[in-house]
């Protein structure tokens, strides 16, 4: 509503009658002055703070759809809602426990993995400590984020990957940084946990080798036996073995 239709209708509002006053044919005017304007009637400011208040409640009315969120819903609609929503509580609760899991692993897990990993990798998790985040799945989602981006910098590390996961893992990196750290647990899943385990057979396999005892091509169809599930869990859905 404009400015001057405000105007207009508090103008209106003020001049209406207010019935046919003291009635009948005696001429009384009631309570009205010697103006014959109304001494009970609201002023102009009054009337446009009722104006302005009603208009408020009609937008955000109209926000709402006209009516209350869920209002009208049939009841198939309101089992999906409440299913989708208990559905969605369940996965917050699995990827908190697994972010409590990751952090209080991680000391024991940077320890027994130090020859694996790039130098900064333990300052990533140093950094993380000195931080303020939201929730655990903040601060999970930044330190894997930082993992990942420092792990595939070494070429080598980076060359472990077939080529469905470097297309997502090139894909997760033209994110922004919230955008990163938004999908990192997946990325994490789907392409470090495999490339970092295969790094840990590769080396075992360094080791053993010294003495004959492993062929390094079974390490190689392990690794990409691990990549295939992990690609069907993500792409099609299917469940992780128990």
């Amino acid at each position: 509503m404009s400015w001057m239709e405000r105007m207009i209708l508090g103008g209106m509002i003020l001049r209406a009658p207010e019935g046919d006053g003291g009635g009948g044919g005696g001429g009384d005017k009631g309570d009205k002055g010697d103006k014959g304007g109304d001494k009970n009637a609201p002023d102009l400011s009054t009337v446009l703070a009722r104006l302005d208040a009603l208009e408020k409640e009609n937008k955000e009315l109209k926000a709402k759809g006209g009516k209350p969120e869920g209002d009208g819903d049939d009841l198939e609609t309101k089992a999906r809602k409440e299913r989708e929503a208990k559905e969605a509580a369940a996965g917050d609760s699995k990827k908190l426990e697994e972010a409590l899991r990751f952090s209080l692993g991680a000391k024991d897990w940077l320890k027994a993995n130090a020859s694996l990993l790039p130098k900064d990798v333990e300052g990533i998790f140093t950094a993380a400590e000195k931080e303020t985040y939201a929730n655990a799945l903040e601060k999970d989602a930044a330190i894997k984020s930082g993992l990942i981006q420092n792990f595939f910098k070494v070429q080598a590390n980076l060359d472990l990957l077939t080529a469905g996961p470097k297309q997502d893992l090139e894909e997760w990196l033209k994110l922004t940084k919230n955008g990163k750290e938004e999908k990192a647990q997946q990325v994490y899943k789907a392409v470090f946990e495999p490339a970092f385990e295969m790094l840990k057979r590769i080396k075992k396999a360094e080791q053993l080798n010294q003495g004959g005892h492993v062929n390094s091509s079974e390490v190689d169809a392990a690794y990409k036996d691990r990549l295939m599930k992990k690609s069907r869990q993500h792409y099609m859905g299917e469940k992780a073995d128990a």
